[in-house]
């Protein structure tokens, strides 16, 4: 190629990764976006709408390893609508210095709406949903509209109108389970799936019309500016790839740099277009595991270089996994079942990096080497597997308090024997079975469900109708007047406490 051909090139390059940095950072008109932190440490993203207040105040909560950023679209589109919003950061994750518990995330939301005022509209994705669920079964939070976004969150008897909100492709909640419910109205999207329900403009505008008809306010046009801010992150990533085409070999001393500043150069674009809807700012304590994978794709490439493999075996590698991890929805609803945040992680994280930088690993090496490519491709996916999708911070267990054992008769151990059933509620939505049994002068129990299984443990008296259970658990037996338990009331720190009828004696 001329030197002019390759000169015009990298001037379009520089034109788009320009357009697209500037289309990227569009937001509708008259809504402004801010950092704020609230009731004293919660980071939040804060939407401003125009015009004098009071406005009312919208209330989102992001899911289980996502960040305050998850929820931009329906933020701005509220905030367009005349809200105030507040997307918190939910402990554990992103930005916020606390560590993750169900129960904490549960009491920051209600610290940030005591702290926010009156909330009006609550949206949560996925944990999200359960939490604030749980912040109204508690009574700290009380909207007049809970939207659940992929989610299934118990409310109460005295709970406020509920809007289900998911895709037809919902791997998690299905969408019969959520048409199952006689208490909340259902909308579905036909194409998204569980994590990109975030995303889905007619979730999104769902959304809008049911909160601004729970606050009496006219639903405005739909808002437009994602759209601006999708083509800044296609021009960017042209750019790119046009950079990486375009790019001369380097010096031999510093020839193995080519596919690292590739690498770099669309890590810095992908962070400034998709920063404002996706917690992409690197994370100093993530750098240790993000070299330790980039260290781990790269000598595998090397392999599978000195095994002669090709570069389009890397690309069907990438296409196979996608295949069989997002496209064929037995698959997919199996990992879903046994490993939703792993299945989630592969297929929003793994399977596109892997993607985007074998791509962009083929235009490196094209005027390099493989080396090169190998470098850019190892680089973006070790990059991208720690940085999204990632689990909550959880503290430590703190040591359960030491406990003393009582004697009991063994007509009191028997009284207590039978199989109990919980209902679902905000940490577990599916029902729990709990058997207790008496071995010789031990009360024995096991919890089954479909999600969760654990092994036969024993179970300690504290008194006539209090025990518990090594790992800290209480359980406190209720009574009828013959003396038999009827229901057992399970607490546990960090934990909602759950409530089991008796099923069989």
């Amino acid at each position: 190629m001329s030197s002019r051909a390759n000169w015009c090139i990298f001037m379009v390059t520089c034109a788009c990764l320009v357009a697209g940095l500037a289309c990227s950072r569009l937001v509708e008109s008259g809504v402004r976006v801010q950092t704020v932190t609230l009731a004293g440490d919660t980071p939040a993203l804060q939407f401003l709408p125009a015009g004098p207040g009071p406005h009312p105040v919208a209330l989102l909560a992001h899911g289980y390893g996502g960040s305050k950023e998850n929820l931009v679209c329906y933020g701005e589109a509220l905030a367009a609508a005349g809200f105030e919003c507040y997307s918190v950061e939910q402990p554990g994750h992103g930005a916020s210095p606390q560590s993750y518990s169900f129960m904490g995330a549960v009491q920051t939301l209600e610290a940030v709406a005591h702290a926010v005022g009156p909330v009006d509209v609550f949206i949560g994705h996925s944990m999200g949903g359960f939490t604030g669920g749980e912040a109204v079964r508690e009574g700290g939070l009380k909207p007049k509209l809970f939207i659940a976004l992929g989610s299934l969150p118990i409310l109460g008897e005295h709970g406020p109108p509920l809007l289900l909100l998911a895709g037809a492709k919902e791997e998690i909640f299905k969408p019969s389970m959520l048409k199952a419910r006689t208490d909340a109205r259902c909308v579905i999207s036909p194409w998204s799936e569980h994590a990109l329900e975030a995303w889905d403009r007619l979730l999104v505008n769902a959304a809008v019309q049911v909160a601004c008809t729970a606050v009496g306010k006219p639903p405005p046009a739909a808002a437009t500016c994602w759209r601006w801010r999708l083509i800044g992150v296609v021009l960017a990533m042209l750019g790119v790839l046009g950079l990486a085409f375009c790019l001369p070999r380097f010096p031999p001393p510093w020839a193995w740099g080519r596919g690292l500043f590739v690498a770099t150069i669309f890590i810095i674009a992908f962070v400034l277009t998709t920063g404002m809807w996706r917690d992409v700012m690197p994370h100093l304590r993530y750098f240790p595991a993000q070299g330790a994978a980039i260290v781990i794709t790269f000598l595998v490439l090397l392999g599978l270089g000195r095994l002669r493999v090709p570069w389009w075996g890397v690309t069907m590698l990438a296409v196979a996994l996608w295949f069989c991890v997002i496209a064929i929805p037995a698959i997919r609803s199996i990992l879903m079942s046994h490993m939703p945040v792993f299945t989630l992680v592969i297929s929003v994280v793994f399977i596109p990096a892997l993607l985007i930088g074998t791509l962009l690993g083929r235009i490196t090496a094209r005027h390099g080497s493989r080396f090169d490519g190998d470098v850019a491709l190892a680089v973006i996916v070790g990059c991208a597997l720690f940085q999204w999708g990632r689990p909550p911070r959880i503290k430590a267990p703190e040591p359960s308090p030491a406990r003393a054992a009582i004697k009991l008769n063994a007509k009191l151990y028997d009284a207590c024997v039978g199989e109990y059933e919980f209902a679902p509620n905000n940490l577990h939505w599916e029902p729990i079975k709990f058997k207790v049994w008496r071995q010789g002068e031990q009360l024995m129990g096991q919890t089954l469900g479909k999600r969760i299984f654990q092994g036969v443990f024993e179970i300690y008296p504290e008194s006539e109708t209090n025990f518990f259970v090594i790992n800290g658990a209480q359980l406190t037996f209720i009574k009828n007047d013959k003396g038999e338990a009827t229901e057992v009331i399970s607490r546990m720190k960090e934990y909602p406490d759950m409530e089991g009828k008796k099923v069989k004696h």
